[in-house]
């Protein structure tokens, strides 16, 4: 399982996203939409979403620099997160989450190469995974 995530400071861009990949070979199971900050039609999670934030990413990434700034990101916009079975699946959702807009969380850090949606080969547990 390859995991794609893609940030966005629109969330109907999010929401535009998410629409797109399932219509193109993409199931409901696959794809988890978050949104932290209060949005419109987008509820705030209660006590503890800023850790389940940080949890997400931590399990991500096993380089803490780079999970916290996406954690950061993530609090301040929408992540969408694409759990793909496949390489080529993978590329698909990348290339959509970069179209529709996904932000460069590494944008200021001259550290860090400037992608904007991020593949990561590992699985995503239930528990772990950022739903709603």
């Amino acid at each position: 399982m390859i995991t794609v995530i893609g940030i966005f400071e629109d969330v109907n861009l999010a929401d535009d996203v998410c629409e797109y990949l399932l219509g193109n070979e993409f199931d409901a199971d696959s794809l988890d939409q978050h949104t932290h900050k209060s949005l419109p039609g987008h509820d705030v999670h209660g006590p503890g979403a800023i850790d389940r934030i940080a949890t997400f990413f931590n399990h991500l990434f096993d380089n803490g620099h780079e999970a916290e700034a996406h954690a950061t990101a993530g609090r301040n916009g929408t992540i969408v997160t694409v759990h793909a079975p496949s390489a080529r699946l993978a590329q698909e959702a990348v290339d959509a989450l970069n179209n529709y807009g996904a932000i460069d969380v590494n944008a200021f850090d001259e550290n860090t190469t400037g992608t904007r949606s991020v593949m990561v080969e590992r699985i995503v547990a239930d528990e772990v995974r950022l739903r709603g």
